[in-house]
C-alpha cells in the first residue's frame, strides 16, 4: 500500500523539468532588476547632498504609504535607500512567482484532470503537494542566495554583506510564506481563478495593512507579511526577527493546507460553490429582444452615415 507521500522526489523533479525554464526566468528577471537598480542608485545619488535630497523627499506621508516608513534618513546611504525604496516592490514580485507556481500546480492540475491521472500511477495524496512545496522552498532559497551575493558583489559603498544576505532572505521568506498560503487557497476554491484571485486579494490586503500601520499604528505593520519584510531595515539595523516571524507563520499555514488536503475529494474545494442565475436575462429569452437591438443599431447606423454624406455635400458646396 502507497503511503501519502510516496514518491515525492520523483514528483518535485517531475515539476522541476515542467517548470525549469519558468523558475530560471523568474529568477533571472528578480536578480537582474535588483542589481541594476542597486547600480542605478549609486550613479544617480553619487553624493551625500543627493542622497539627503532624496530622504527628505522620502518623509512624505504618500510615499511612507507606497514604500514603507523611512529608515536611516539621517545618513541615506546607497544601501537604506536601496532597501527602503526597493525592497517592498520587489517582494511583491516575488510573491506573485509563488503565488502563480502553487497555483498552477495544486489547482490548475486538478481542474484539468492532470493530477487525477498521477494518482492512477503509484503517487501518495500529499506528494504532489509536498513536492510542490519542496520547489518552492528550492527556488526561493536560490533566488535569496544569487540576489544576497550578487548584491554584495557589486562592491557599492554600504552594501555589506550581512545585509545583503539579509535583502535576499527577506525575498525569499515572503516567497515561501505566499506560497503556503497560495496552497492553503487552493483547498478553499475548486478552480484555479478563485485560487489566484484569493491569493492576490491577500497580497493586496497585505499592502494596505502595511500602508495603514506605516501611517499610524505599528502593529499593522508587523501583522502584514510585506511590512514584517520592511521592519527588517536592510543596511540599517538588519533585523533578522521578522523573518523568522514570517517563517513560522508559512510553516503553520503549510500544516493546515496539507491537513484540510486530506479532508477534501479531488477537484473539489471547501469553500461552497457559487452558483449560477436560476434564469436566464431578458436578453437571452428569445429573438425578440435581439432582433429589435440589431433594427436600432441599424437606423442609428443609417443616420450616422446620413449625417455624413449632408457633412460632405456642403463642404463640397463650399
Amino acid at each position: 500500500m502507497k503511503g501519502p507521500y510516496a514518491h515525492t522526489g520523483t514528483m518535485s523533479r517531475f515539476i522541476l523539468k515542467r517548470d525549469r525554464l519558468r523558475i530560471l526566468i523568474w529568477i533571472f528577471a528578480l536578480a537582474t532588476f535588483t542589481w541594476l537598480v542597486a547600480i542605478s542608485f549609486a550613479n544617480l545619488y553619487a553624493t551625500d547632498a543627493e542622497r539627503q535630497g532624496m530622504a527628505e523627499t522620502m518623509k512624505n506621508p504618500a510615499m511612507t504609504a507606497m514604500v514603507g516608513k523611512g529608515y536611516g534618513l539621517a545618513n541615506y546611504t546607497i544601501g537604506a535607500m536601496m532597501a527602503h525604496q526597493m525592497l517592498l516592490f520587489t517582494a511583491i514580485a516575488a510573491a506573485v512567482m509563488n503565488i502563480l507556481l502553487v497555483a498552477r500546480h495544486l489547482r490548475a492540475d486538478e481542474e484539468s484532470g492532470t493530477m487525477e491521472l498521477l494518482l492512477a500511477l503509484p503517487l501518495g495524496r500529499l506528494t504532489n503537494m509536498a513536492a510542490t512545496m519542496i520547489i518552492c522552498v528550492c527556488v526561493n532559497g536560490l533566488s535569496a542566495l544569487v540576489i544576497g551575493c550578487g548584491l554584495y558583489a557589486l562592491r557599492i559603498e554600504s552594501l555589506d554583506l550581512e545585509g545583503s544576505l539579509l535583502y535576499g532572505a527577506a525575498l525569499g521568506a515572503v516567497g515561501i510564506f505566499f506560497a503556503a498560503v497560495t496552497a492553503l487557497f487552493a483547498q478553499l476554491s475548486d478552480h484555479v481563478r478563485g485560487t489566484i484571485g484569493l491569493s492576490f486579494a491577500f497580497l493586496g490586503v497585505s499592502y494596505v495593512l502595511r500602508a495603514a500601520g506605516d501611517l499610524g499604528d505599528e502593529v499593522l505593520t508587523a501583522g502584514s507579511p510585506l511590512g514584517l519584510a520592511t521592519i527588517t531595515k536592510v543596511y540599517v539595523q538588519n533585523e533578522w526577527w521578522p523573518l523568522l516571524i514570517l517563517t513560522a507563520s508559512a510553516v503553520f499555514f503549510m500544516i493546515l493546507a496539507f491537513y484540510l488536503h486530506q479532508k477534501r475529494d479531488l477537484g473539489a474545494g471547501l469553500l461552497p460553490h457559487k452558483k449560477g442565475r436560476m434564469h436566464a436575462s431578458q436578453f437571452l429569452q428569445g429573438p425578440v429582444v435581439g432582433s429589435v437591438t440589431a433594427n436600432s443599431a441599424h437606423v442609428v447606423g443609417s443616420w450616422i452615415m446620413f449625417i455624413g454624406c449632408l457633412i460632405r455635400f456642403r463642404s463640397r458646396g463650399h
